[in-house]
C-alpha cells in the first residue's frame, strides 16, 4: 500500500529577519486577487481618487467664444493677469437687465405686428370672396 501524497507547505515568503524572498512561479500561481482578498481597500482608493483634484464650484464658469476687435483685445491682455475677472465684472457692470426688458418689449411689438397683419390679411380675403361673388351674381343675372 502506498502512502497518500501530503502537500507540501509552501516556503513562507518572509525569513526570520523580516526579508522577503524572491518569489517563484509556484507562489505567483497562489496569490489571489486584491479585489476577492480586500475590497475594501479598493473601495477607499476609489474614493480618495473622487476627492483628488479641485473641488467642484457650486456655480461653475461657462466658456463661450466670440470675436472681438484685434486691437481691444490686445489691450485688455495688455492690462495684466486677472483680466478674465475684469471682463466679467465690466459685463457685469454693463446692465444686461435693462438690453433684456428691451429686447422683451422689441420682440412682443413684433408679434403684435404679425398679428396685426394676419388679421388684415384675413380681411383682405374676406373682402376678396365677396367680391368674387358679387361679381359672380351680376355674371347670372
Amino acid at each position: 500500500m502506498s502512502e497518500p501524497k501530503r502537500k507540501r507547505r509552501p516556503k513562507p515568503l518572509i525569513d526570520e529577519d523580516g526579508e522577503v524572498r524572491e518569489l517563484t512561479l509556484a507562489d505567483i500561481r497562489r496569490m489571489k486577487p486584491i479585489r476577492e482578498v480586500m475590497p475594501e481597500l479598493i473601495e477607499a482608493v476609489e474614493q480618495h481618487r473622487k476627492k483628488l483634484g479641485r473641488p467642484r464650484s457650486e456655480s461653475p464658469k461657462v466658456h463661450i467664444g466670440f470675436r472681438l476687435s484685434a486691437d481691444l483685445v490686445e489691450r485688455i491682455r495688455a492690462s495684466g493677469r486677472g483680466y478674465n475677472a475684469r471682463v466679467e465684472e465690466a459685463l457685469r457692470k454693463a446692465d444686461f437687465e435693462k438690453a433684456k426688458d428691451e429686447a422683451e418689449l422689441r420682440a412682443e411689438a413684433r408679434k403684435a405686428a404679425a398679428k396685426k397683419k394676419a388679421r388684415l390679411a384675413q380681411k383682405r380675403r374676406a373682402f376678396l370672396r365677396q367680391e368674387a361673388k358679387r361679381a359672380l351674381s351680376k355674371k347670372r343675372a
